[in-house]
C-alpha cells in the first residue's frame, strides 16, 4: 500500500486527474494514480491536503507522464494536511525557477493562437512547481485564464485554469442568481481584492501541468493555485 498527500484535482473534461506526494527513499515526488480504464477518474470526493491510502502498480504511460501508476483498488483516507504545510511539501517536489526548468525541455509559444506548448519527447516530466513574481486571472468566454512572471523574469501567458477549486468557485460566480452584471463584477474582483489576496499570501504557490499528447504536442496549463478559494470572496463582489 502507497500513501499520497493529494496536491492536484483537475477538471480534465468529464473526468478528474490527480496527483499526490509521495515520500519514499529521502525524496519528494508526483504520483499520478489512474484508474486502469482510463486516465481520469468520473468522480473524486476527497480534497488537497487529504491523506489517502492507496495500491499502485507501475505503469509505462507515454512521455511525459512518468508519474502515472495504475491505481488498483479505491482510496482510503487516512488524515488531512493542511494548506501551508501542504504547500511546504510541494516546495521539497519538483520544483522551478526558469522556463526551461518546468519540464526539462525547450517552451513554446503558440503562433497560431494562445497558450503554450512542449514536445511530448523531449519533456522529461509532466508536473512541476514554480514561485511566481506575478500573476494575472483573466475571464476569456468565461473560462479562466493565467499569466505569471517566473523569478527568472521569463512570462507564462494565456494559460488554462484547471484546477478544480477554482474552476468550482468560477462557476459559483457566474451561476444565476448572483445578481446582474456577474462577469464584470468578477472580473473587477479578480483585478483587484483578488489580486491581493493571492499575492499577499505566504504559502502563494503554483503548479504547472503539461496535457497528454494532442497532435504531438503538450499544453501548459495552470493545475494548481494556492491559496484556494474561499467560500466568503464570493461575498465580495
Amino acid at each position: 500500500m502507497s500513501k499520497l498527500l493529494i496536491t492536484e484535482i483537475t477538471r480534465m473534461g468529464p473526468a478528474f486527474c490527480v496527483i499526490g506526494l509521495q515520500h519514499e527513499n529521502e525524496k519528494i515526488r508526483s504520483i499520478r494514480p489512474v484508474p486502469s480504464f482510463s486516465n481520469g477518474w468520473p468522480l473524486f470526493p476527497h480534497h488537497r491536503g487529504d491523506i489517502l491510502e492507496c495500491a499502485l502498480t507501475p505503469f509505462s504511460g507515454p512521455k511525459p507522464h512518468v508519474e502515472d501508476r495504475v491505481s488498483t483498488r479505491g482510496f482510503t483516507r487516512i488524515s488531512t494536511v493542511p494548506e501551508p504545510e501542504t504547500v511546504l511539501y510541494l516546495r521539497k517536489s519538483e520544483l522551478a525557477h526558469s522556463l526551461p526548468d518546468l519540464f526539462g525541455c525547450s517552451i513554446h509559444e503558440n503562433k497560431k493562437g494562445s497558450g503554450l506548448y512542449a514536445h511530448p519527447r523531449e519533456a522529461r516530466r509532466s508536473i512541476c512547481g514554480c514561485e511566481t513574481q506575478n500573476l494575472r486571472l483573466e475571464l476569456c468566454a468565461n473560462e479562466l485564464r493565467a499569466t505569471l512572471a517566473l523569478p527568472s523574469g521569463e512570462v507564462l501567458r494565456d494559460l488554462p485554469v484547471v484546477d478544480r477549486d477554482w474552476r468550482d468557485f468560477i462557476d459559483a460566480a457566474l451561476a444565476e442568481g448572483r445578481g446582474a452584471n456577474r462577469t464584470a463584477r468578477l472580473e473587477r474582483f479578480l483585478n483587484s481584492h483578488f489580486h491581493y489576496k493571492i499575492m499577499s499570501c505566504p504559502h502563494h504557490f503554483v503548479r504547472i501541468g503539461l496535457t497528454r499528447p494532442f497532435h504531438d504536442l503538450c499544453w501548459l496549463m495552470l493545475d494548481t493555485l494556492f491559496p484556494l478559494p474561499k467560500q466568503e470572496w464570493l461575498q465580495e463582489f
